[in-house]
C-alpha cells in the first residue's frame, strides 16, 4: 500500500546505462523521505532498450532501501518506439499506482538529477493550488562548458530572451496561480500533476516528439492552473546526442551548428510577443462572462464564429498560446533591449490589455 501522501515517479528511458543510476541515486536523496516510512515509487519504462539499463537501475536500487522500482521493459513497434509511448505508458501506471486516492504524479526523464527537495517543492506548489507544476531545467554545467565559449555566448543570449518574454507576459497577463518570480519551463524532465487533472484530462497523448508540451497545453486548455515554482529544478545533461527527437540535445546541437556556420542569433520579435500577450489578457478577463457578452466582444477581438462555443482557457489555448516553433526574425540583442523597454513600461501595456 503505498503512503496516501507519497507520490509516485515515473520515468521513460531507452539506453541510460550510464546515467539511470545517477537519477536514482538522487531521488534516494529527496527530502520527503525523511517523513514516511514507506519508500518511494519509482517506475521506470525502458523503451526499446537494448543496453544494460535495466540491469545497471536494479544494482542502483538494490542498496537504497527508500526506493522501491517498478520496470516494465518494452519493445514498441516501429511506429510506436518512442518517449512519448514510454512516458504515456510509465504515467498511466503511476496514476494507477494511485488509484482512486487524492495523488500526484512526478515524470522526469533518465538523464537528469533533481535537487533533493525536487518532490517537496512540487507538493508545496500543489499544496498551494496549483494543479500542474513544471520544474526550471538546467543544462549540466561542466558539459555546457566542454561545448565551447561561442555556444555559452549563444544559449546565454537564448536564456536571457527567454526569461525576458516571461517577464513580460507575467506583467500583462498576471496569473494569480503562477506570480513572479517565476521560470519558463514545463517540459517532460520536470512535470507534477494531480492525479485526478491527469485522469480528468484523459492522460498524457503518446505522440512521437513533445507530447510533454502537448500534456501541458491540453491540462491549460482544460481551465487547470499551471504553475512554473522558482524552487523545482533539475539539471539535465548537455548532450548532444539524445534520445527524443525535437528534445534539448536537438536544440544544442542546432546552436553548435549556427555558431559554426557564424548565423546570426535570431529570435520571434518582441512586437509579436506583445501582441499575443495582450490577446491573451483580453481574452482572459472574458472568463465567466455569459455566452449573450461573449460573443460581441469575441467579435471585437476578430475571432471567428467558430470560437463562441469554446471556453476562455480553449480559446487561449487556440489563439494566444505561445509557439515554441515561432520563426527568429530579429537579432536577440536587439530583441533584449526591445524587450527590457517593454518591461520599463509593462504598466501601461497592462492598462491596454
Amino acid at each position: 500500500m503505498i503512503d496516501p501522501g507519497m507520490p509516485v515517479v515515473v520515468v521513460p528511458a531507452r539506453n541510460e546505462e550510464a546515467l539511470l543510476p545517477k537519477l536514482l541515486r538522487a531521488l534516494s536523496r529527496q527530502t520527503i523521505l525523511t517523513r514516511f516510512r514507506e519508500p518511494l515509487e519509482i517506475v521506470v519504462v525502458l523503451n526499446n532498450t537494448d543496453d544494460g539499463s535495466g540491469l545497471a537501475a536494479r544494482h542502483a536500487v538494490a542498496g537504497l532501501p527508500q526506493l522501491r522500482l517498478t520496470m516494465v521493459d518494452v519493445h514498441f513497434p516501429a511506429g510506436q518506439a518512442h518517449v512519448g509511448s514510454a512516458r504515456s505508458l510509465a504515467m498511466g501506471i503511476g496514476s494507477a499506482m494511485i488509484g482512486d486516492r487524492a495523488g500526484v504524479i512526478l515524470t522526469t526523464d533518465a538523464d537528469a538529477v533533481p535537487r533533493d527537495d525536487w518532490i517537496d517543492g512540487n507538493l508545496r506548489a500543489i499544496a498551494a493550488g496549483a494543479d500542474l507544476v513544471g520544474g526550471r531545467i538546467v543544462g549540466d554545467p561542466e558539459e555546457e562548458d566542454l561545448l565551447g565559449p561561442e555556444f555559452l555566448r549563444r544559449a546565454a543570449m537564448h536564456a536571457r530572451y527567454a526569461a525576458l518574454r516571461d517577464q513580460l507576459a507575467a506583467a500583462i497577463d498576471p496569473l494569480d496561480y503562477d506570480p513572479w518570480p517565476r521560470h519558463h519551463d514545463h517540459t517532460g524532465a520536470s512535470l507534477a500533476v494531480r492525479n485526478n487533472v491527469y485522469r480528468d484530462v484523459g492522460g498524457l497523448d503518446p505522440l512521437p516528439f513533445r507530447e510533454d508540451l502537448a500534456f501541458v497545453a491540453k491540462v491549460q486548455a482544460a481551465g487547470f492552473r499551471l504553475r512554473h515554482a522558482p524552487e523545482v529544478s533539475v539539471t539535465v545533461s548537455a548532450r548532444t546526442v539524445g534520445r527524443a527527437a525535437g528534445g534539448m540535445a536537438e536544440c544544442l546541437r542546432n546552436w553548435i551548428r549556427e555558431e559554426l556556420s557564424g548565423a546570426p542569433i535570431l529570435v520571434e520579435c518582441p512586437r509579436s510577443v506583445q501582441a499575443r500577450l495582450i490577446l491573451r489578457r483580453r481574452l482572459r478577463v472574458l472568463q465567466g462572462r455569459p455566452p449573450s457578452l461573449l460573443r460581441p466582444c469575441l467579435d471585437r477581438l476578430g475571432l471567428p464564429e467558430t470560437s463562441y462555443r469554446s471556453t476562455v482557457p480553449g480559446l487561449i489555448a487556440r489563439f494566444a498560446a505561445d509557439d515554441p516553433d515561432a520563426v527568429g526574425t530579429m537579432p536577440a540583442a536587439l530583441a533584449i533591449a526591445q524587450l527590457e523597454q517593454m518591461i520599463a513600461t509593462s504598466g501601461a501595456l497592462a492598462n491596454a490589455a
